[in-house]
């Protein structure tokens, strides 16, 4: 099968993600298994043609030259495509208007409460109207997401097309990674992209200041890519881009791993510390939630010391904390790239059926 994916962001965008890891690790395993997958995005980093694990990787400069590349690429004849993954990143490629081809829409997660942190004003006034009109062109186009929050918040603003569920999967180093001693004291991780302002960093930081007032020992490590906006208070660490073995082990060796994000489609972030026989406190956010009841982590209001009082009540039980750790790192491990991309095939060819029929 060809396979075209369209996305805004590639896997070398310097604000990339949870959505651009998913998207490289799903499509380089379509090509193993002898499918023809291109990926085209906007430029950054890469050459305007490039191979990436099997993957056709094609950039076309700024945004919309990324869009105009897609009309051109789906406008061939013959057509060098059977079906099209249009990824929905607050705004689709709009390919149900003009596409040839079978579609299956891709979204991690809805905007939704976000457009408060990010981008300019103008931007934060019309970002939920361009996301509600956008998102009804895909009103009758199949869905694959990744947790079940996005299908029913996607099914909410009238999307009604057949859906299918591709949990995140863990990377083989991290499904495999050794069992790290945990530091001697208390210590938090937060994982995320930083300078992210939905990540909301400052929660954590305040979730720490207070925790430290009963445990004056609690560190707080904060690892993620990007560079850090806000200052070092005291017990905090900054790890900033550093690698995937160095980040499991940050991860591995923390006692909890707290999140505070406005929302995630999935909350990756626990999975990956979930992996290193680490549970999570977070906040009770859309995405981080779900992700937080697979894998025997724990949820509070979306307040710091509603946070922190649960933190607490863990850090204080280190016996118990570790012992819920290591039943995390055991439900982690169901979670496999294998099983998403079974699921991704078995959408991609019931679409391309639908052309056939």
């Amino acid at each position: 099968m060809r396979v075209l994916m369209v996305s805004w962001r590639g896997p070398d965008h310097p604000n990339a993600g949870g959505a651009e890891l998913y998207t490289l690790r799903v499509l380089a395993r379509l090509a193993r298994r002898g499918h023809g997958v291109t990926w085209l995005c906007e430029h950054h980093g890469q050459g305007p043609q490039d191979l990436r694990d099997g993957v056709r990787l094609l950039s076309a400069g700024s945004w919309t030259g990324v869009a105009l590349a897609a009309w051109r690429l789906l406008r061939q004849r013959p057509h060098p495509f059977d079906v099209v993954v249009d990824q929905i990143n607050v705004a689709g490629f709009l390919t149900p208007l003009h596409s040839p081809v079978p579609i299956v829409a891709l979204a991690h997660q809805t905007a939704t409460g976000i457009w408060p942190y990010d981008g300019p004003w103008w931007l934060r006034r019309l970002g939920p109207e361009v996301e509600r009109w956008g998102l009804r062109v895909y009103r009758d186009v199949p869905l694959v997401t990744v947790s079940r929050t996005t299908l029913a918040e996607l099914r909410a603003h009238g999307l009604r097309g057949w859906a299918d569920i591709a949990y995140n999967g863990l990377d083989a180093p991290v499904a495999g990674a050794p069992s790290w001693p945990k530091e001697p004291v208390p210590t938090l991780v937060f994982l995320a992209r930083l300078g992210a302002a939905a990540k909301r960093l400052d929660h954590a930081l305040a979730v720490h200041a207070l925790l430290r007032r009963e445990l004056p020992a609690a560190r707080l490590w904060v690892v993620g890519r990007g560079r850090p906006v806000l200052p070092v208070p005291a017990g905090v660490t900054y790890f900033p881009n550093v690698s995937d073995g160095r980040r499991d082990e940050l991860l591995g060796r923390a006692w909890l791993l707290v999140a505070t994000s406005v929302r995630e489609g999935w909350g990756r972030m626990v999975l990956e510390a979930a992996a290193a026989a680490t549970p999570s406190a977070v906040y009770a956010t859309p995405g981080l939630a779900e992700a937080a009841a697979a894998v025997e982590g724990l949820t509070a209001a979306e307040s710091p010391p509603a946070l922190a009082e649960l933190a607490l009540g863990l850090l204080r039980d280190p016996e118990s904390l570790h012992s819920r750790g290591r039943r995390a790192r055991d439900l982690a491990r169901r979670f496999s790239w294998e099983r998403a991309v079974d699921v991704w095939e078995a959408a991609l060819e019931r679409a391309s059926r639908s052309r056939e029929a």
